[in-house]
């Protein structure tokens, strides 16, 4: 068991290109009670290698599958003992004072369960002035973007605010929500398996009572190997975006939001089934590959609707307290 004041869990798979980065921006932190632990989701480049060879003295879990994203945080949260808990990806540059901003924002603020900085576009290794994410926003249809994904830093995001929900690139999460949200053992919910698993561990914190913010003057740069969604797009924008993203990615998309929503919405609206609608037709003209997630869909239901009746018997707030939170 690590015990200290931060755990830092890094997760890697495929990363040969971005970890040394990443490992260094992290050991030029000025904060310096937190510990580190990597797992490795059965890498197949030479990801674990180079980490070995360059840092000897780091311990690496190293596991013979690729078990997912989102066992392999859970995993890496019950491994560790701390107050807070950042999750890493790969590809991400922390500036030099990211964990102090987050851990004494935390420190301060204990309705707090997530906190991101601003994170900004790091693209083929130079950081540039367009953000990335500033946290996640949630829609009347229940589309969900990153805040001012694309959009160039003029300061429209400098200020702490409370959002929905943090996105999973380099969130940190107060242990104690965590441990009041856990189902079965998981924080992140692991049928999800990856992608939009954060937004569901987002949605139970909310039924909780849990904040979450964002603290800009936390800064972080992110290579987003899949583009995440940005706002104000029209929905032939949103279907061009699908296109440029790889079939594993779509299917995964699509499969777990209609999970999400089986988990954490009480009632569909009218604008969320028309979105369902709308995205089910293209789907089914458009991109077949992941029309199978229909029948996992269907398979799992009972699964998720007992989920949903697991997270509707310990709710801390009425479902009109979150839809304050849709755009």
């Amino acid at each position: 068991m690590i015990m200290s004041k931060v755990s830092v869990n890094l997760v890697t798979w495929n990363g040969e290109r971005y970890v040394l980065d990443c490992l260094k921006a992290l050991f030029n932190q000025t904060y310096k009670d937190y510990s580190l632990l990597i797992i490795d989701n059965f890498s197949t480049d030479n990801t674990v290698e180079v980490i070995k060879e360059k840092y000897p003295h780091i311990k690496i879990v190293e596991h013979r599958e690729n078990h997912g994203f989102a066992k392999a945080h859970n995993q890496a949260v019950h491994w560790t003992k701390s107050d807070y808990v950042l999750m890493l990806n790969q590809d991400i540059i922390l500036e030099s004072r990211f964990i102090e901003k987050l851990a004494n924002f935390m420190d301060g603020h204990p309705q707090a369960g997530a906190v991101t900085g601003k994170l900004m576009s790091w693209q083929n290794k130079q950081k540039t002035n367009y953000i990335d994410s500033a946290g996640l926003a949630i829609y009347k249809n229940h589309r969900i973007v990153d805040l001012g994904s694309g959009e160039m830093d003029n300061g429209q995001f400098d200020k702490d605010q409370e959002i929905f929900g943090v996105s999973g690139a380099a969130p940190m999460y107060r242990r104690q929500a965590l441990e009041d949200v856990v189902e079965n053992g998981q924080f992140f919910d692991e049928d999800f398996w990856m992608y939009k698993e954060d937004i569901d561990l987002a949605y139970r914190l909310r039924w909780r009572g849990w904040q979450s913010w964002r603290m800009p003057k936390a800064i972080a740069f992110h290579d987003r190997s899949v583009s995440g969604p940005a706002a104000n797009l029209t929905d032939r924008q949103v279907a061009s975006n699908r296109k440029q993203k790889p079939k594993f990615a779509n299917f995964h998309s699509y499969r777990n939001h209609r999970y999400l929503l089986l988990k954490n919405v009480p009632k569909l609206n009218w604008r969320i089934r028309l979105y369902e609608i709308k995205k089910f037709l293209y789907i089914l003209f458009a991109e077949q590959g992941s029309l199978r997630a229909i029948k996992e869909i269907r398979h799992n239901k009972k699964k998720f609707l007992d989920k949903k009746k697991y997270i509707m018997d310990r709710k801390k707030v009425e479902f009109a307290e979150i839809e304050k939170w849709f755009v």
